[in-house]
C-alpha cells in the first residue's frame, strides 16, 4: 500500500527527501509528537544467513546500508533493538494513562517502488519504556529501490479529548526515530516510481475534472507519476490514514486496492507498448520492475524473454489484445486481497452499527 505525502493526524512528519513539489507543505501535527526518540539500533546483519562481514556499504552512523553492487542474495535479516524512555511515554501520553498505557511500539518498513508498506510489532499495550528486541527480514524478490525501516509508538484506544494536547485518536502515532535505509538498486529514471502527490485537479488543464479521485500521469515516460485530488478532502484524510484497526483504516486499505489496480494495469498495458517485439526489452528502467512483477502470472509457460517478446507481440496484435487486457486484469488483481479488505471493511460497518 502507498503512502501519500501530506500530512495529517496519524501521519509520520515527512522527511527532506520525500517531498516531490513545492507546492506540498508539511502540515504539524495537532498533538505532542516526539521525533528521533526511540533508539533504533541494527546489531548485526545477515545475507542469506552468513554475516554481512565487506559485503555492500554500511554507514552505521548515517544508518544506511547499501547493496546496489550485491548481486545473488535472497534474504537479508536485520538484529537489533528499540529502545523507549519512560519519560518519551509520559510525555506524549497524559497522566492518566501512564499506569496501562494504551501504546503499540512497532517497525515499520515502507518500499514506494514496490508499493509495499508492512509492519512488526514489538510491544502492545499496556506499554513500559524499555528495549525491545527484533529480527527483521527482507526477501529480496518482494522489494525494489529502497527500503526504509522505521520504529513508532502509537496510540491502541480513544483517549478523552477535553482540550489535551495528547493524541486521542487510535492509531496516531506520538513518537518515532531515526530510519534506518536498505538501498537494493541504484535508479537511472528518476527514483520512486509511485509516491502520491496531493493536487488539485481543477488547477491543471491535463488533469481530469474534479470528480475523480486520483490520476496516472504518463506525459513524462521515464518518470509516471500518481496524483490525488484534494478536492476530495475526506477521501484524502482516509488514503492518508496511518492506523492499522477501526473503520478508517479498513477503507483505506479498500481504496488503495481499487486505485492500485487501476493504476498497476495502466503501468503494465504502457509496459507492453514500450516494449520491443524483437529483443524484450522495454525502454525505461521503471518498466523492468513492473516485468518482474507480473510477468510469470501472465505466461506462465515462457521464460522470462520469451514473455517478455510475446507480451510486446499480444498488445500490438487486434486479434490478441481483448484477450491480454482480461489476463492483464485477473494478474493485477491477483496481487491484492479486495475480497478480504472489503468484508473487513464491512464487519467494522456492521459492529459500528451494534
Amino acid at each position: 500500500m502507498a503512502t501519500v505525502n501530506e500530512g495529517v493526524e496519524g501521519t509520520e512528519p515527512e522527511e527532506e527527501e520525500d517531498v516531490r513539489t513545492g507546492s506540498l507543505v508539511s502540515q504539524s501535527l495537532p498533538h505532542k509528537y516526539r521525533e528521533e526518540a526511540l533508539e533504533f539500533d541494527v546489531d548485526s546483519f545477515r545475507l542469506d544467513g552468513s554475516p554481512l562481514s565487506d559485503r555492500g556499504e554500511l554507514d552505521e552512523d548515517d544508518q544506511f546500508l547499501s547493496l546496489v553492487d550485491e548481486g545473488n542474495w535472497e534474504t537479508l535479516e536485520l538484529e537489533g533493538t528499540v529502545a523507549v524512555d519512560q519519560d518519551t511515554v509520559e510525555e506524549v501520553f497524559p497522566f492518566d494513562e501512564w499506569e496501562g498505557t494504551p501504546g503499540r511500539l512497532a517497525l515499520v518498513t515502507e518500499n514506494p517502488l514496490a508499493m509495499s508498506r508492512d509492519r512488526q510489532i514489538l510491544a502492545d499495550s499496556p506499554f513500559n519504556g524499555g528495549s525491545y528486541e527484533f529480527t527483521l527480514s527482507i526477501n529480496r524478490d518482494d522489494y525494489r529501490g529502497q527500503v526504509k525501516i522505521k520504529p513508532f509508538l502509537t496510540r491502541t484506544e480513544k483517549g478523552g479529548s477535553g482540550g489535551s494536547k495528547h493524541a486521542s485518536k487510535v492509531g496516531s502515532r506520538v513518537a518515532d526515530g531515526i530510519s534506518w535505509i536498505v538501498r537494493l538498486d541504484e535508479r537511472d529514471d528518476g527514483g520512486s516510481l509511485l509516491m502520491p502527490i496531493i493536487e488539485d485537479f481543477s488547477d491543471y488543464d491535463s488533469f481530469p475534472d474534479e470528480n475523480h479521485i486520483h490520476y496516472l500521469s504518463l506525459e513524462a515516460p521515464r518518470n509516471p507519476q500518481l496524483y490525488l485530488n484534494r478536492e476530495h478532502p475526506q477521501v484524502v484524510e482516509v488514503l492518508n490514514n496511518t492506523g492499522y484497526t477501526g473503520g478508517p483504516p479498513r477503507l483505506r486499505d479498500v481504496l488503495y486496492d481499487y486505485i492500485e489496480h487501476s493504476v498497476w494495469t495502466q503501468l503494465l498495458l504502457q509496459t507492453a507498448r514500450d516494449t520491443s517485439p524483437d529483443t524484450g526489452e522495454p525502454e525505461y528502467g521503471w518498466q523492468e520492475d513492473v516485468l518482474d512483477i507480473f510477468l510469470d502470472d501472465l505466461y506462465p509457460n515462457l521464460a522470462d524473454d520469451e514473455a517478455a517478446i510475446q507480451l510486446a507481440e499480444d498488445v500490438r496484435s487486434h486479434v490478441d489484445i481483448p484477450d491480454l487486457v482480461q489476463r492483464i486484469g485477473r494478474t493485477v488483481h491477483q496481487q491484492y486481497d479486495i475480497p478480504s479488505d472489503t468484508t473487513n471493511l464491512i464487519e467494522e460497518a456492521i459492529q459500528s452499527d451494534d
